[in-house]
């Protein structure tokens, strides 16, 4: 019966047309599940408000980051954090651009990872931004006049389509060829406010650069602006909408584009809700004329646009013509200059919409990948080949290149994003290429090699025109992967086991410190909670929507086998759906789903079939006291979890809407439910982490991740009354103002240290003692981290070990320094040693020691096997300070350790070589 109703609906789909399509798939989404993109944003968008009004404060990103300068930073010799990678993966690009001097100089950004330049096409790269600055970068552009080639521009925040609303500090320039960069004073938050009542540059959608006269003009999501003096003044020349603020999940109106041909004349499009809505074309970038063709639809949203370069009198136009969230339609326009000011009789159109891609794919749970989809204008690029008159790309979820322009449907091939597996459908993505593109560029010594940028990172391609596409990974170091979990293994163990779940980019695996070597792919989709046995007996992964499986994996990485077992009857999963498992019994997990929890205590008697559709469902049971379903019959979804190691009978968990319990008789089978909710805790708010002390199950610490409430909370009598902890990080007492969102909370303790570490929208913060509402927090990490989203952290107190996970910037870890005992030996052997600098290490590094008696030093360096690379100094110092200098030119890239003896003691420092 299974395969004669797959059979049927398949036969339905295929006769529809591609609207009814995209309604047939959105009805067969649960909450968070499939390729819907408005299941992240409605997650994120939830986290985010403010409860009580439901909206996410307007501009709070930019608030938050001023309100976040005054913190002081954390400075302790305890913690030295190293980054982990992963060295290639890279995370959701939209700026991409090659430098017209050096085709070898790559400039890319990512939406929250900062900009990055590559100066050997590819092979490795280097973040020029600060980690300090904000990272959401969404478009870049040179100055191409002869003289001025050293002169990029590169506009910032984006509304819609990440995890959450990011928006910018405005447009930055630089005149060093993008080594160093400078905020434009003029487009800093409101200050174009100055010059129009209508604009602002906090989403800059597109910034270009005339290669005439070197005028600049920039598309945000309040309209078009030019500058006629590279940046110092500006012109709002077209109106989109007076207020783009406020995020909403269902916000896709107010988008802009805009398009320089090698002449200098200037096109613009702005969406069906602007007030100077449609088509645009001006000759001098201050005077417009409107070339909306009379059959253009009523209602549209983002509008691309490419020019021909062979013939600049011909251009191409991608329309997301819906403004509804739930319809995919497109249309494809081709416009033709004939004379005057390009309108009317002036210009002729052509509608080719019939042409584009329309073709299925069907097998993979009930995505459909063949026609051209946009995610709601999320993923939209076109694009003429330089010296093909007729050769266009065309991207959205997939990419596509047609060979005529799209004069007709049947001269268009599939050439990345998702792929086509009807053996293995499962195979989804096309290799070494990502769905979801933004932008291509092609090399000028040979424009068939193209470089593709989309929600994976960089892509490379030696033939564009070839019939199959080979594309190679070019996240070399591109280091802007965008993780929503990390876990390691817990127990007594000393290892460098990382798996991680990261934004569009499936779960990926490590096992080695060196943060070169290269992660290895475990799963696809939108990586989500994820937990390692104690052994690393199994390893527990899953996806968005709540669909989880059970691998075993070899420590290199290689899948000995999987299977999916989420219970059958789960339902209601949140777009990242939480599971643990039990601290003293990793053989049980504790899954969320909905309004209860489900728990399986037989994890090990599930055998791997590797079967990744049909879930594998034995050893469940609902808890049905754990419901959260009100008398009213209204649900309250779950949204954390946690067990005290200390006490696997209580567990504890919070909901999306802030109401926190306990359930206590887990192992006895009396299972007793309590709403350990205050007064003094916010209603309504998101419970996004809780964490108990693994040493006391009765300290509990809860944190609500939206804007303008208190937001972290400390019990130490199992929830019976509960303690502000916010502290320095609310801007008010009362929550309101700017304080940062709280994504994750946790508490690392041991014989010696405790650190209790935040991680917020704005980066880690750290304290070491906690004092009520008067509690001291200060940045960690800063010169590491930064001002990167963190999402989550772990820790392992056998080895020390702490690890964070960064939405934008990868992993880092660091491992706890007793510095108490290091400091008595310290002073006991007369014996102080600094740390490498800088790290990693440009050619040269440094390294201070303090002898307080003179004594014999010798100073060596060894690889990550433990072979001797050099003898820097052997010989005598005398009492007081000193400074060993070493070049490192000749070293490969890696991870490296100086011991450093004084004769009675020798001290290990980690520097890292990278070219």
């Amino acid at each position: 019966m299974k395969q004669f109703t797959f059979l049927f609906f398949v036969v339905i789909f295929l006769s529809c047309n591609t609207s009814q399509k995209q309604t047939i798939l959105n009805d067969l989404y649960s909450l968070g599940d499939g390729e819907n993109s408005l299941a992240r944003m409605e997650y994120e968008f939830n986290r985010l408000k403010n409860p009580y009004s439901n909206q996410v404060p307007s501009d709070i990103h930019l608030k938050e980051f001023a309100f976040l300068q005054s913190l002081p930073n954390f400075k302790s010799s305890s913690l030295q954090w190293q980054e982990r990678g992963p060295y290639n993966v890279g995370g959701r690009t939209r700026a991409l651009a090659l430098d017209i001097l050096n085709e070898d100089r790559i400039l890319a950004g990512g939406v929250s990872g900062g900009l990055w330049i590559s100066e050997d096409g590819g092979l490795s790269f280097d973040k020029v931004t600060t980690n300090v600055m904000l990272h959401s970068i969404t478009s870049i552009a040179q100055d191409t006049r002869l003289g001025f080639e050293n002169v990029w521009y590169y506009g910032t925040g984006e509304l819609s389509g990440n995890s959450a609303d990011l928006p910018g500090h405005g447009i930055y320039k630089s005149i060093d060829s993008g080594l160093s960069w400078t905020l434009l004073s003029t487009t800093f938050n409101d200050s174009a406010q100055q010059i129009s009542n209508f604009g602002d540059f906090k989403y800059v959608q597109d910034v270009k650069v005339n290669p005439i006269n070197g005028h600049v003009i920039a598309a945000t999501f309040a309209g078009i602006f030019l500058s006629i003096d590279m940046g110092a003044t500006w012109n709002s020349v077209l109106e989109a909408d007076a207020s783009p603020n406020g995020f909403s999940y269902l916000n896709f109106g107010n988008q802009t584009s805009v398009d320089i041909d090698i002449n200098g004349v200037y096109y613009a499009c702005l969406s069906s809700e602007a007030v100077d809505k449609g088509i645009w074309r001006s000759e001098d970038g201050l005077t417009w004329t409107s070339i909306t063709p009379s059959g253009f639809s009523n209602a549209y949203r983002r509008i691309e646009l490419t020019v021909n370069p062979l013939n600049t009198d011909e251009l191409l136009f991608i329309v997301d013509a819906s403004t509804s969230p739930f319809l995919d339609k497109h249309e494809l326009w081709k416009y033709e200059y004939i004379s005057g000011n390009g309108s009317g009789t002036g210009g002729s159109w052509a509608n080719r919409t019939a042409n584009l891609p329309d073709g299925d794919c069907l097998g993979f749970y009930d995505f459909n990948f063949g026609y051209y989809q946009s995610q709601n204008s999320y993923d939209m690029v076109i694009q003429y080949h330089p010296t093909e008159p007729d050769l266009v790309f065309l991207g959205g979820t997939n990419l596509y290149r047609s060979t005529d322009a799209f004069q007709s449907a049947s001269n268009y091939a599939w050439i990345g994003g998702y792929q086509c597996d009807a053996v293995n459908p499962s195979n989804y993505v096309w290799p070494n290429h990502h769905p979801d593109n933004h932008a291509v560029a092609f090399l000028p010594s040979n424009p068939n090699v193209m470089i593709s940028a989309h929600d994976g990172g960089l892509s490379k391609t030696n033939n564009c025109k070839a019939a199959t596409i080979l594309w190679e990974n070019l996240n070399n170091g591109y280091g802007t992967s965008q993780f929503y979990t990390v876990a390691i293994e817990q127990g007594e163990v000393d290892n460098a086991m990382i798996i991680g779940g990261l934004q569009d980019n499936g779960t990926w695996h490590t096992n080695n410190l060196n943060p070169l070597l290269p992660w290895r792919s475990t799963f696809y989709g939108d990586g989500a909670y994820c937990a390692i046995a104690e052994n690393r007996d199994a390893y527990y992964v899953s996806w968005q929507g709540g669909k989880v499986f059970k691998f075993d994996i070899e420590d290199n990485g290689d899948i000995n086998g999987l299977t999916r077992i989420d219970p059958v009857g789960g339902a209601d999963y949140l777009f990242i759906n939480p599971f643990i498992l039990d601290p003293n019994e990793s053989n049980t997990m504790y899954l969320t789903a909905g309004s209860y929890i489900w728990r399986n205590d037989s994890l090990d008697a599930i055998p791997l079939l590797n079967d990744e559709y049909n879930a594998i469902s034995q050893g469940w049971e609902r808890i049905n006291q754990s419901t959260t379903i009100t008398p009213l019959g209204s649900s309250n979804y779950i949204s954390a979890l946690n067990i005290s190691k200390n006490n696997s009978d209580i567990l504890y968990y919070g909901t999306i809407n802030g109401v926190v319990y306990k359930l206590s008789g887990l192992l006895s089978g009396n299972i007793v439910k309590e709403n350990i909710k205050k007064s003094n805790m916010p209603s309504g708010a998101y419970v996004s982490c809780i964490e108990t002390n693994p040493f006391n199950e009765n300290e509990i610490f809860v944190t609500y991740s939206n804007y303008e409430v208190k937001s972290i909370f400390h019990s130490i009598d199992g929830g019976l009354t509960w303690t502000n902890i916010s502290g320095s990080l609310e801007e008010n007492p009362d929550g309101s103002g700017a304080g940062p969102s709280i994504n994750w909370f946790h508490l690392y303790q041991d014989d010696t240290d405790t650190f209790y570490l935040a991680g917020t929208t704005s980066g880690l913060f750290v304290c070491r003692t906690l004092d009520g509402e008067n509690t001291i927090w200060e940045r960690e990490a800063v010169d590491e981290i930064g001002n990167v989203p963190v999402t989550m952290i772990t820790s392992r107190t056998f080895d020390k070990n702490i690890v964070v996970a960064t939405h934008g910037a990868g992993i880092f870890s660091t491992k706890v320094i007793d510095v108490a005992i290091n400091d008595l030996i310290n002073k006991q052997d007369f014996f102080d040693v600094g740390f490498p600098y800088p790290n990693p290490s440009n050619g040269k590094i440094s390294l201070e020691f303090n002898l307080l008696s003179s004594s014999k030093v010798s100073a060596k360096v060894f690889n990550l096997l433990g072979i001797q690379i050099e003898i820097i100094e052997q010989g005598l110092f005398t009492e007081g300070a000193h400074k060993l200098k070493w070049n490192t030119s000749n070293y490969a890239e890696g991870l490296y350790f100086v011991a450093i003896s004084n004769g009675s003691q020798s001290v290990e420092r980690k520097f890292l070589v990278k070219k």
